[in-house]
């Protein structure tokens, strides 16, 4: 019988061990079947609780079996083993709390100056006001170019709202994923390195050249893309926009420094459908026309086209109107007058600011107006853009009329020009002299540069047509909405790399049609920073970096050997 016990003690002692390391292998083998699966079930919870057992009852078996309690010495080492594994116990405890908590409450910290990382202010008020599911499909091939980026953009879109799901698939290691998501989006096919927005029955492909700048600096451009896509599957109806044609406006088909093809590409973006319009042709401004674009006329408009105008306003138009700069006498275009029939005035001078040092010619007058900060008025298409800077150039002024109780509309000004500047109205004069500040002539600072204007009560069409409207506080007004400004240049392809006036006019565009969920600032572009060396600083450098370096180590021996010495 005894030789029996030792037959079954030595089997325990010679294969213990091993069948513990199996019960390791289990234990480890469902935790990762758990996260392949994305939950516990059978196949995680079986071979962890076999695992588990099995570590357990043989690690109690050679305790008892090799006597582990039997001297003082013994209990010791158990103690300070049980001590131990406790302890580890806690610290993983701790480690899978302080996971959960971070998992649940996920928050991340931008410390970059430019917000590198974080989705534009625009980008949140879209997700913020999504009412849609929307499924984003990723098939790229781990290691592939921006891979990391995209992923990681993704997931601050998923983490400002709950509309959103994200999935990963590897076109070359799931192909049968890759041809289920073909069939529901009834493809023949799918492109490989392609993002994918699905809503409902709509979906829209974003590819990889998509996303990258095709000119120098390059930038990944992820987050417009993205926007853009998740615009066109949310939206059924895209924003109709028409650009007036046949007065010398700028064209959204001019690609030259003139040109506004920039803007226009940016308000496609926005889902946008852009669409030139010769209102003399068709004798009327189309019945989808959300906002109506009259960029820079330098020729006359017929009393006819301003009526054609004149009465799509009249029927809850929208309007936005950038004049020319007046760089010579204003040729008159009839809009003068007939925006002072809502209550904003356009004046014939150019703006002009004094106080720009420029190096070798002193103090000069310029036609060129930085808006900052404290030039921007509160406004919901200005609100967000007091962190960066307009570049207007050559703008006349354009301001709110004097109150009046019989104008329904109400004038806010949008943004003026800084502190030292004013309207010069001697334009004809401007190239050949120096302006200078006449107080009797001049239009005085602070000066107006855009405006916007609403209705502020109910017209009486409407109160006679819906009585009850007119005593109804929660009727809102129904009437055109205008936005003005006296410069065209801020938005042509010049100067439409500036921040501040691509998101200018975008906003002002979202703000007309009624989108406000829309306005914001858009994506960042890239922080290029260059370091500028003179020779001195470069020698200096040079001569650091090959002479100074070595020679401090060489300092320390020396002195260590020194001290050694003596």
């Amino acid at each position: 019988m005894s030789t029996l016990n030792e037959k079954r003690n030595d089997w325990i002692d010679r294969f213990g061990g091993y069948i513990i390391l199996a019960g390791i292998v289990a234990v480890i083998a469902a935790f990762g079947v758990s996260r392949i699966r994305n939950g516990w079930g059978l196949p995680s919870l079986v071979p962890m609780g076999i695992g588990g057992s099995v570590i357990i009852g043989f690690s109690i078996a050679g305790a008892i079996r090799n006597k582990w309690f039997s001297t003082e010495a013994s209990k010791r080492k158990a103690l300070v083993g049980t001590n131990v594994a406790i302890m580890s116990i806690f610290a993983a405890g701790i480690f899978a709390i302080v996971g959960f908590l971070n998992n649940r409450h996920y928050e991340r910290v931008d410390l970059t100056l430019t917000g590198k990382y974080s989705l534009s202010q625009k980008t949140k008020n879209i997700l913020k006001n999504l009412d849609k599911s929307v499924v984003i499909t990723t098939l790229f091939n781990p290691g592939e170019m921006f891979y990391e980026q995209i992923s990681d953009i993704l997931k601050e879109y998923a983490f400002h709202t709950d509309k959103l799901k994200v999935e990963q698939i590897d076109p070359l290691r799931n192909r049968t994923r890759v041809e289920e998501l073909a069939k529901r989006l009834k493809l023949d096919d799918l492109q490989i390195n392609t993002v994918v927005f699905e809503c409902g029955q709509y979906s829209k492909h974003v590819q990889q050249n998509e996303l990258i700048e095709k000119q120098y600096p390059f930038k990944f451009k992820g987050e417009e893309a993205f926007t853009e896509a998740i615009l066109n599957v949310t939206q059924e109806k895209q924003t109709a926009i028409y650009f007036v044609t046949g007065h010398g406006e700028r064209s959204f088909e001019d690609f030259d420094r003139g040109g506004i093809s920039g803007i226009a590409n940016s308000l496609k973006r926005d889902n946008c459908r852009v669409s030139p319009l010769d209102i003399l042709s068709v004798k009327k401004v189309p019945d989808d026309c959300e906002v109506l674009v009259v960029a820079g006329p330098t020729k006359a408009y017929l009393t006819e086209e301003l009526n054609i105008i004149r009465n799509y306003l009249e029927g809850k138009g929208k309007l936005l109107l950038m004049l020319e700069p007046a760089l010579e006498p204003n040729a008159p275009t009839g809009f003068k007058t007939l925006m002072a029939e809502y209550g904003i005035m356009i004046r014939d001078d150019v703006v002009v600011y004094n106080k720009v040092n420029l190096p070798m010619f002193g103090l000069q007058t310029v036609a060129e107006i930085y808006v900052g900060k404290d030039e921007y008025s509160d406004h919901p298409i200005t609100n967000d853009l007091k962190n960066f800077n307009t570049i207007i150039f050559g703008a006349c002024s354009v301001s709110p009329a004097p109150p009046n109780d019989q104008m329904p509309y109400q004038v806010t000004e949008l943004m003026h020009a800084p502190e030292g500047s004013w309207g010069e109205t001697d334009v004809a004069n401007l190239r050949q002299k120096k302006p200078e500040n006449n107080v009797d002539v001049d239009v005085q600072g602070p000066v107006s540069l855009g405006v916007a204007a609403q209705i502020k009560e109910l017209p009486k069409s409407v109160t006679q047509a819906h009585p009850n409207m007119a005593n109804d506080p929660n009727a809102k007004p129904q009437g055109a909405r205008l936005v003005v400004f006296g410069d065209v240049n801020f938005v042509s392809n010049e100067y439409a790399d500036n921040p501040g006036n691509v998101d200018l006019l975008r906003n002002s565009i979202s703000w007309l049609a009624k989108k406000e969920t829309q306005l914001g600032i858009s994506a960042k572009p890239p922080d290029l920073r260059k370091a500028t060396i003179n020779p001195v600083q470069m020698k200096v450098i040079t001569w650091v970096s090959i002479a100074g370096i070595p020679v401090i180590p060489i300092i320390l021996g020396g002195i260590v050997w020194w001290k050694r010495r003596r």
